[in-house]
């Protein structure tokens, strides 16, 4: 699927006419997991993981795709928008980083396995990092408990090289 059109900016999150954030070689993972799990992905959709994409690893809020997606659709509502999010968010190819409210393309596919999310406080940077170890961890302690696990994410607080380097 091709983004045409629209008008294109200088921001970090615009997109040229040529953008194919999904159906591009360097997620073919996506697409097949698309596929394999029968994800309905409308050109809305796609336009929205694409500013998420587009974001790397600083993110993007909501709030901003919308200010973004009003130039290509200048009715574009806040409710579309979460709507669009929360469906990408349930396929697993986006997370939420709930400390800041912002939205990132998740690295890792697999849904059985712990994320950390490093965030700068300074810059906002978001470093994702897949750790078998702390998955494993995590599972026997909550099983320990007596508890289930529900969201395989954690979210850590830190100060990046960048930031401790101009320090």
């Amino acid at each position: 699927m091709k983004i045409t059109g629209g008008p294109v900016s200088n921001s970090p999150y615009s997109l040229s006419t040529r953008d194919t954030a999904l159906s591009s070689t360097d997620c073919s993972g996506r697409r097949e997991l698309i596929e394999s799990k029968k994800i309905r992905i409308t050109p809305l959709r796609e336009r929205v993981y694409n500013f998420v994409s587009h974001a790397k690893e600083k993110g993007i809020s909501a709030y901003q795709i919308l200010e973004l997606m009003k130039k290509y659709n200048p009715n574009a509502k806040p409710a579309t928008v979460y709507r669009s999010l929360d469906y990408l968010q349930q396929a697993g190819i986006i997370v939420k980083i709930e400390c800041c409210s912002k939205f990132i393309k998740k690295n890792n596919l697999s849904s059985d396995v712990v994320t950390i999310f490093l965030i700068c406080s300074n810059c906002g940077t978001i470093i994702q990092h897949t750790d078998h170890l702390i998955h494993t961890y995590i599972e026997k302690k909550a099983i320990d408990y007596g508890c289930a696990v529900q969201k395989k994410d954690i979210e850590v607080k830190v100060i990046c090289p960048d930031c401790r380097g101009k320090g």
